[in-house]
């Protein structure tokens, strides 16, 4: 299924993603689901999730909302009893080791169709180490693919590296995918966009094709909002308000 075909598919059957995401960028990862042809629920109380997770044909788990933690357990579990496909985004877990564990144990518990992270994230999880500060990648870290399909094929997941290259790592092989903006560094977010972006296609796509399409169209665009910016001399919030607009249009 290509990228059209999975728009399609979206906008004809507008599956409901369930996110439990951070305060920063829930509003964009809303936004962002609505664009593509999703429908976007932001539910976070553990009374609650896991009815909402049944009526609901994927889930988003983001590590930004480590006060949601017991709330992903239960979604977690549900979900995969369905079998919906579960994202997770190991948003800041380099910088914390209280943080990392606590995604390791959502891993261990609720086994992710994917894990989406910049390499940073993806390291930290890999080689179990929080040393890093803050939530964005360090240019001194980069991939070793070897151990991250080590990982991949151990979790039996798809793991995302996102960054100037986006890297699609099934535990065998390693798909790359080049473009996109670096106006992405100057909007907060954007990992988390492209995160519940993988959850939309995963719903109605197969797990190493919605991975790579989703990454692609995220570049593309990246690419487009960032001309669109400049034909407005807008700066980092146009960038981010055409971001959205060009993915409705799509």
């Amino acid at each position: 299924m290509d990228l059209q075909n999975i728009l399609d598919e979206l906008r004809q059957k507008r599956p409901v993603i369930h996110c439990i995401t951070n305060i920063v960028t829930v509003n964009d990862c809303a936004n962002i689901l609505h664009a593509v042809g999703a429908a976007p629920v932001m539910a976070h109380h553990p009374m609650e999730v896991g009815e909402v997770t049944e009526k609901s044909s994927a889930l988003v788990c983001n590590m930004g909302a480590l006060e949601d933690f017991e709330a992903m357990i239960v979604a977690g579990k549900r979900a995969g009893e369905l079998g919906h496909p579960i994202v997770i985004d190991p948003v800041g877990v380099a910088a914390s080791e209280y943080r990392r564990n606590r995604c390791m144990e959502l891993i261990e518990n609720i086994r992710p169709n994917c894990i989406r992270g910049n390499i940073s994230e993806i390291n930290a999880l890999v080689y179990g180490k929080s040393d890093r500060p803050g939530v964005d990648a360090q240019p001194s870290d980069v991939p070793d693919f070897i151990k991250i399909n080590e990982r991949a094929k151990e979790w039996n997941t798809i793991i995302v590296v996102s960054g100037e290259s986006d890297y699609i790592c099934d535990g065998e092989a390693v798909h790359e995918i080049n473009g996109g903006s670096n106006m992405y560094r100057k909007i907060t977010g954007a990992g988390c966009m492209s995160s519940v972006v993988i959850g939309a296609f995963l719903a109605v796509s197969a797990e190493k094709t919605g991975c790579a399409e989703a990454c692609d169209m995220m570049k593309k665009a990246g690419e487009e909002a960032e001309k669109r910016m400049k034909i407005k001399t807008g700066g980092s919030m146009t960038f981010r308000h055409e971001l959205i607009d060009y993915l409705s249009l799509c």
